[in-house]
């Protein structure tokens, strides 16, 4: 069923049909606007942009194909879904055309009402889910043009300060923090490029795997070793629990490394100082077969909410909570760790209960012999 009733637009020029579909249609969820001309059409479409466009093709003046052209040329009207009516099944050449001037499906005459409700269903998902999409990637971009930028501006503002120093003057303390600066700056932006270079590959399917069977803590301590000032930065700490027996895990060590750092960073980000994070791994519990172990990481800050973590591994997506922290990211690391992983047979999953504690996880197959 709908969540509301959508307003269908039906156009053709014979007031009969309309009197018909309009018949037919009486007890069924959806609000029905009528026209009996494309000029009339383009009127009404452009006040009332309604969620469905049913258009005849023949029209006398103005016929259906000049009618969509307009349509789509109209900003207001342009992506509003449009169904073609024909008068027989077999017309391909109007079909055929209709679909290459931007129709999004057809009809014959007389119209089936319970197919016309289920393509009307399907199309309005479509469009929705087609508008979230460019919202998502406005934002992204937005989101990205303001990261590239600030580092950028602030390695300019370096440069030029320590350029407009006296020739062969040495460098002294405060050129030597803001070259530290330009540094941090410059390992930011090669992040970023690192991130859309990597997932570009992944995406593609260009992505060496190296496996070797090693323990779990092979890619784990290291991690935990390069991040050891951060985390003591803020005072959080970090304890290990390797289950007994564990047995070694047939990955690539280099890239599982890439996974636990993106998890580890994003609960070091989101953990208040004085916080804690558990790093264990253990045999999957929700795999009998023993065939995969499960590596948890679990923090104590501000947590996801619950409708977010549907789409946490999707591309450009950031959950809420990347508002309220002073490190941003591309929101591409989660979306490149569920490849990584996946690619080596495992899975990725996410708990969250908001204010107490967050878990990532993710599984790895058992060396086999």
């Amino acid at each position: 069923m709908f969540n509301e009733e959508p307003t269908i637009l039906v156009v053709d020029d014979t007031e009969d049909n309309l009197d018909l579909l309009e018949f037919a249609l009486k007890r069924k969820p959806i609000h029905l606007l009528r026209a009996t001309s494309g000029k009339q059409c383009l009127e009404i479409a452009q006040e009332k942009t309604p969620e469905l466009i049913l258009l005849d093709i023949q029209m006398p003046e103005m016929d259906g194909f000049e009618t969509l052209k307009r349509l789509r040329a109209n900003p207001i009207t342009a992506k509003i879904p449009v169904i073609f009516l024909t008068a027989q099944k077999k017309d391909v050449e109007s079909i055929a055309k209709g679909l290459a001037l931007g129709a999004d499906q057809y009809l014959t005459k007389p119209i089936d009402t319970e197919e016309l409700l289920v393509r009307t269903k399907m199309l309005i998902r479509i469009k929705k889910a087609e508008a979230e999409l460019e919202r998502t990637k406005a934002d992204f971009m937005a989101m990205l043009v303001h990261d590239l930028r600030s580092p950028l501006i602030g390695i300019k503002s370096v440069v030029e300060l320590v350029l407009d120093a006296p020739p062969g003057s040495p460098l002294s303390d405060d050129h030597v923090e803001l070259l530290q600066s330009a540094h941090g700056s410059a390992e930011k932006l090669l992040e970023l490029i690192s991130d859309f270079l990597d997932l570009s590959k992944y995406e593609r399917g260009n992505i060496t795997i190296e496996k070797s069977n090693v323990p779990v803590s092979r890619f784990i301590e290291p991690i935990l070793i390069q991040m050891g000032l951060q985390l003591k930065q803020k005072n959080i700490t970090v304890t290990t629990q390797y289950a007994p027996g564990l047995p070694d895990v047939h990955v690539d060590p280099g890239k599982t490394e890439q996974v636990v750092m993106n998890f580890l960073s994003n609960a070091q980000k989101f953990t208040k100082s004085g916080g804690a994070i558990c790093i264990k791994a253990e045999m999957d519990p929700e795999n009998k077969d023993g065939k995969f172990v499960r590596v948890r990481i679990t923090d104590n800050g501000v947590g996801i909410m619950p409708d977010e973590i549907p789409t946490l591994f999707s591309r450009y997506k950031q959950a809420s909570s990347a508002k309220t922290v002073k490190q941003k990211g591309t929101g591409l690391g989660l979306v490149i760790c569920k490849l990584i992983v996946e690619a080596q047979g495992g899975t990725v999953a996410v708990q969250s209960d908001p204010g107490k504690e967050t878990t990532f996880s993710f599984t790895l197959p058992v060396a086999q012999g």
